[in-house]
């Protein structure tokens, strides 16, 4: 726990409570973690590619996100803190008069993970329980960024209905551990989130 007492003795000018007490602590958050972490630098998560098709079982999304670290998360990574990636996808109801609304929705998550003793990177995904192991970086972003086959429906929709198909990715701020959650806030290099891609669903 923080001394309390001997931040406001650093700080004689500044009533630590509140709001100061809190840039305070940030503060010195920042200057306990390396350098690097709160580097000014921004990631990047794009669409590269997705597509959907339709078989006897049901609908399926394929797609690849470019994911690219700044060099605080990058940091962040080869110094043990894992980075979660959530992809949010959607079967959305295009209607004429009112608002669209959302049918199916899918949230899969890929945890990033740096091993020093094998100096390689672990990418598990959560939902279905997998993981892969790789020795660059680079790799182990392309794995992360990849969806494969994902059943949207295993039900027939509505052929008389128009169907719009919802994606997006980002890095999941609230799983980061505290001390680097904090930095992450205030921090726009760890704000790591595309923007919303849609396109009508072929039937």
């Amino acid at each position: 726990m923080f001394n309390q007492h001997r931040l406001t003795g650093l700080l004689p000018a500044v009533a630590v409570t509140g709001l100061s007490r809190y840039l305070v602590i940030l503060l010195v958050l920042a200057c306990c973690l390396p350098v690097p972490v709160s580097a000014a630098d921004t990631g990047l998560f794009q669409l590269e590619d997705a597509h959907t098709w339709r078989t006897a079982e049901g609908d399926f999304l394929g797609a690849q996100f470019e994911i690219l670290l700044s060099s605080g998360a990058e940091e962040a990574v080869k110094n043990g803190v894992p980075l979660v990636f959530e992809f949010q996808v959607q079967v959305v109801k295009k209607n004429t008069w009112i608002w669209d609304s959302v049918e199916i929705e899918h949230v899969l998550y890929r945890e990033l993970r740096y091993h020093a003793l094998s100096e390689s990177y672990q990418v598990r995904d959560v939902s279905a329980v997998s993981q892969g192991n790789y020795r660059r970086l680079d790799d182990a972003l392309r794995a992360a960024g990849s969806i494969e086959k994902l059943l949207l429906s295993g039900r027939v929709l509505d052929s008389g209905l128009n169907y719009e198909i919802r994606l997006r990715g980002s890095l999941d701020i609230e799983s980061l551990p505290t001390p680097v959650r904090l930095i992450a806030y205030v921090s726009s290099a760890w704000d790591m989130t595309s923007k919303w891609f849609s396109w009508p669903l072929v039937r």
